[in-house]
């Protein structure tokens, strides 16, 4: 029988804590809309290092994944920091429904499902933000046992935001990136 998502995650956040200090992605120090009562979305979450920074910026954030090992340390690191304002929630994204708010910015780094595109764009509040960055196609390079279903191709992650307003979107090395503004209501 093969080792299922959450066993699998859940022994690689066994002991994570070579990776507990590290700080948000850049892409987040870049683009995050600043303000008070901003509110995000985080899925496969990890460790929660860009929730965790953006709870430190103000934000109330919804941040998923499907460790249940990978969560317990970032709940123990929102504690040892003394933050709050992340909600952090064990969620297996091929079955558990996204969150039914709006949000200011979705987030997304290194996890691809083609299929929640359509949620993520719905769950963007008008005039808010994805910053979207996962492997692509040249990762087989390294990891050839990876599944292309699990990779991007080179230009691929801006077609699924027809529309929006185009901050950044470049396929480097074997990471792609999208950021991207949701039109504002007309």
């Amino acid at each position: 029988m093969a080792e299922s998502d959450r066993a699998r995650w859940d022994r690689r956040y066994t002991e994570p804590s070579d990776r507990l200090q590290r700080g948000p992605n850049p892409l987040l120090e870049r683009y995050a809309p600043r303000g008070e009562g901003l509110r995000a979305l985080e899925l496969a979450c990890g460790l929660g290092h860009n929730a965790l920074w953006l709870a430190a910026q103000g934000y109330t954030v919804e941040a998923l994944d499907i460790s249940y090992a990978a969560l317990r340390h970032a709940r123990a690191e929102m504690l040892r920091r003394g933050v709050q304002g992340v909600n952090f929630i064990v969620a297996d994204l091929d079955e558990f429904p996204l969150p039914r708010y709006q949000y200011d910015l979705v987030l997304v780094f290194r996890f691809l499902d083609r299929r929640l595109f359509p949620s993520i764009r719905e769950r963007v509040r008008p005039g808010g933000l994805v910053i979207y960055q996962t492997f692509n196609v040249r990762h087989r390079a390294h990891r050839p046992s990876c599944s292309p279903e699990h990779m991007v191709r080179l230009g691929e992650l801006p077609t699924f935001f027809p529309g929006w307003e185009v901050l950044e979107a470049c396929d480097e090395g074997t990471l792609s990136t999208f950021v991207g503004r949701k039109p504002a209501a007309g």
